[in-house]
């Protein structure tokens, strides 16, 4: 763990200055933005002041959308809602002209998009389209997350996607397979290691990472993962801390290490499922970004899978009608009054400092 990401922890465990620091920081990041003449860094401006002010109305728009592909997914890991199969929404993919209506309506103002959601984003046949149709519109920065067994190494490079993170749960198949059910770890790596060499043999741009999520059943092999990710060449690598929704997946899978726990240790061994920095009536993703399901349904972000807070649909509704809307406006009140009552924020750790590319 670097020494800059612990003074980022323990910013975050005293609110007071981790609030101040959030917001110096991302006016001054959007500043650098506009200076640089980044797409979204007025936007960025104008969010942070209305995170600051702490009102329901957005001036700015969002820099960071969320598109999801698919909600359908090869694997069935247990943690996931889409493995678990209690994902409770049809499942689908998202079309290529529903695709090209989202991005027509955001490309003025998106800086990221994160084409990912709650499925494997390469099973969606278009993939490849929709990343350049979104490209050839000005999007500066698109990134996935992938488990690798559907992965093209070939489409990889020639997308123009600007971010890859293949994610495997094991260094043998033995222990990948625990959690990341009906996977071939073999036809993983192949297909990781074929994208790198492609990547430089053609000179490509993209950014190629491996992370590793980290359980009770592999941490054993960290050392061995390491190795790995520095042999085959990778852009970076990274080891992912596990996310359970309930004590009792925590029982299964969190490791035995605390340094890869984002959950408190001393509630957990009195039955309580809570992280470690909780957010108190706080959160900047509300101003800055939003999720878009296959379906043109926008939530709020990334911890609602499920759809229990769906502000409207973007295939149906104009933009500003949904980001400054009622039930938008509404939730973002409530975020500041009695977030403890929001479902979805509960096992979230609500900080993070949105940048721009």
């Amino acid at each position: 763990m670097s020494s800059f990401y612990k003074l980022k922890e323990n910013i975050k465990l005293n609110y007071n200055l981790y609030r101040v620091v959030r917001n110096i920081y991302g006016l001054g990041k959007g500043l650098k933005g506009f200076l640089l003449n980044k797409k979204g860094s007025m936007e960025h401006i104008k969010s942070t002041l209305s995170l600051i002010q702490k009102t329901g109305q957005v001036k700015g728009k969002p820099i960071i959308i969320t598109i999801e592909p698919t909600n359908i997914c090869n694997l069935k890991c247990p943690v996931c809602e889409t493995g678990a199969g209690i994902l409770k929404r049809r499942p689908q993919y998202l079309k290529y002209n529903d695709f090209k209506i989202i991005i027509d309506k955001i490309y003025k103002f998106t800086n990221t998009i994160m084409y990912y959601f709650m499925g494997e984003p390469f099973l969606n046949k278009n993939w490849v389209k929709e990343v350049r149709y979104a490209k050839e519109k000005g999007i500066p920065w698109i990134e996935t997350c992938t488990n690798g067994d559907y992965a093209n190494p070939k489409d990889i490079i020639e997308s123009g996607i600007d971010f890859v993170s293949f994610q495997i749960a094991g260094m043998t198949q033995g222990t990948h397979q625990i959690y990341r059910v009906g996977s071939n770890l073999e036809r993983v790596i192949k297909n990781l290691i074929d994208t790198i060499e492609i990547k430089k043999r053609t000179n490509s741009k993209v950014h190629i990472e491996v992370g590793f999520i980290v359980m009770k059943h592999n941490e054993h092999e960290i050392e061995k993962f390491i190795n790995f990710a520095r042999k085959i060449g990778v852009d970076s690598f990274n080891i992912i801390s596990p996310a359970v929704r309930t004590v009792e997946q925590g029982k299964l899978f969190l490791p035995k290490n605390n340094k890869y726990w984002i959950y408190d240790r001393n509630a957990f061994e009195k039955g309580l499922l809570k992280r470690k920095v909780q957010p108190k009536n706080d959160c900047p993703w509300i101003y800055y970004s939003m999720v878009i399901m296959a379906n043109g349904d926008v939530v709020p972000c990334c911890h609602d899978p499920l759809g229990k807070f769906v502000m409207g649909n973007i295939l149906k509704q104009d933009f500003d009608e949904i980001w400054n809307g009622e039930k938008f406006r509404k939730f973002r009140e409530k975020i500041h009054t009695n977030q403890k009552e929001i479902s979805i924020c509960r096992l979230c750790g609500g900080y993070g400092i949105p940048w721009l590319r």
